[in-house]
């Protein structure tokens, strides 16, 4: 068996912002929750946490690159209208964690206060988002809020349906495709990182 600490340290190494103390102050209930009661990974979970370890190494990679190497005006930069910035891009990929975990899989409260207009189908971006202090602080909160529910997991529980009707989703396939999601948007900034140079 695989020994977990249902308690994965949050990415202490990373700098926080300002907004990092208003995040941090909501309260998670994942820590009380049953998925998380025991102290052992199951074996089959194991190999979905290595793979978000590795896409999550992904991801905070783009983030110190973009502060340490971006103004805020790059941050939000976009070629052309239609195509979303970098900070978009990160902000998409905290409020699609903060979805599942609120309104999918229904284990906690949504994290961000305001309504997750990155997820509306069609949103623009609009340039708001180029506070990369800010995204970093709540990507610290759902990314670790969504690893612990991750490695609570039970085989079986892959199985549960998500939703209604005949042609109805698995938790497995929501885990496949926010692991999916998350390699693609990552990869949207490193294109986005190309361009820029090029400028």
């Amino acid at each position: 068996m695989v020994r977990t600490a249902a308690l994965h340290a949050q990415r202490s190494d990373l700098p926080l912002g300002p907004a990092a103390e208003a995040i941090g102050s909501r309260r998670c209930l994942l820590s009380c929750h049953p998925w998380n009661l025991h102290l052992v990974m199951d074996p089959a979970i194991a190999p979905w946490v290595e793979l978000w370890d590795y896409l999550d190494g992904n991801f905070w990679g783009v983030w110190q690159w973009a502060q340490r190497s971006l103004r805020p005006e790059q941050v939000a930069w976009q070629p052309l209208p239609q195509v979303a910035s970098i900070g978009w891009n990160l902000q998409h990929l905290g409020e699609m964690l903060d979805h599942y975990l609120a309104h999918v899989f229904h284990v906690q409260p949504q994290v961000q206060e305001t309504p997750l207009y990155t997820m509306r189908p069609g949103a623009q971006d609009d340039g708001r988002h180029r506070d990369l202090d800010a995204l970093g602080a709540y990507h610290r909160r759902v990314r670790a809020d969504y690893r612990r529910f991750l490695a609570g997991l039970r085989l079986a529980d892959l199985a549960r349906p998500l939703g209604q009707g005949r042609h109805r989703r698995s938790w497995a396939w929501a885990v496949g495709h926010i692991a999916e999601h998350e390699s693609y948007h990552v990869g949207k900034c490193m294109l986005l990182r190309t361009l820029l140079a090029a400028r």
